[in-house]
């Protein structure tokens, strides 16, 4: 199948078409209809909608392919709630209390994350507990280009018998959260739990059922955003234009 790559001109007009969006009444019932709720998260549907409504993150009724190369029609660009400072305090305070919730003193070692807009949280969070724990922050590279993190870390961040919290950004297939534990049981050490701003994968991969049901898992919001593999995807059939992950811009 041909894809038609979106241009310049289409891309100016779906900011445009966004920001008259989210200048109006419309953009709420369109998050109300995504968000669903999150069992782990003290935040309210109502708070959820807020963070997405103020970081205009959400693109509506677009065409998108998404890191993992799968197509979607709704898109969250999490670097514009992690470039509003007051955001990024709330979610990581929600997480700061699920972890006073699920861990004492001594039972973790550090948190480690990637060197995404994720860092962000995971940076804050510890700030956040440190008088309670004392939590390092360990970073994994992140390629801007592609999207895809890395496995290596500084020789010694993680030891043989460290207890680590894995957490990014969010998760679709729950490949890149899955990758991070890897890299803290390559080390000898084991996962104490998993966290994630948005979980976003509509019931669709396994892998994320698989590990909500392994680990403690926290995510701040869960969010309706179908998924289609590019053979399989109806905006493609339609003919309408293909946006990468990478050009979706700031509104």
């Amino acid at each position: 199948m041909t894809v038609k790559l979106a241009d310049g001109a289409a891309l100016q007009a779906l900011i445009e078409w966004h920001r008259a969006l989210y200048d109006g009444p419309e953009i709420d019932p369109k998050l109300k209809a995504i968000i669903r709720d999150a069992p782990q998260s003290k935040l309210s549907d109502w708070d959820i909608h807020r963070m997405l409504r103020a970081s205009k993150s959400v693109f509506f009724d677009t065409h998108v392919e998404v890191v993992s190369g799968h197509h979607t029609a709704t898109y969250l660009r999490f670097e514009s709630i992690a470039a509003v400072p007051q955001l990024i305090n709330l979610i990581a305070r929600d997480m700061a209390d699920w972890i006073f919730h699920h861990y004492k003193n001594g039972q973790l070692t550090g948190i480690l994350s990637t060197a995404s807009a994720a860092r962000r949280l995971a940076e804050t969070v510890t700030d956040l507990v440190q008088d309670r724990m004392r939590l390092s922050v360990v970073l994994t590279a992140y390629d801007q280009d592609t999207g895809k993190i890395g496995t290596e870390v500084t020789a010694g961040a993680i030891r043989p018998g460290d207890r680590f919290l894995v957490l990014n950004d969010v998760t679709t297939r729950g490949n890149c959260v899955s990758k991070l534990g890897k890299v803290v049981t390559d080390h000898e050490a084991s996962i104490a739990g998993m966290m994630v701003f948005a979980r976003r994968d509509s019931g669709q991969f396994p892998l994320v059922d698989e590990l909500t049901h392994k680990h403690p898992f926290y995510y701040t919001a869960d969010l309706d955003m179908p998924q289609w593999e590019p053979d399989r995807c109806p905006l493609c059939k339609e003919g309408k234009p293909l946006l990468s992950w990478k050009e979706m811009p700031e509104i």
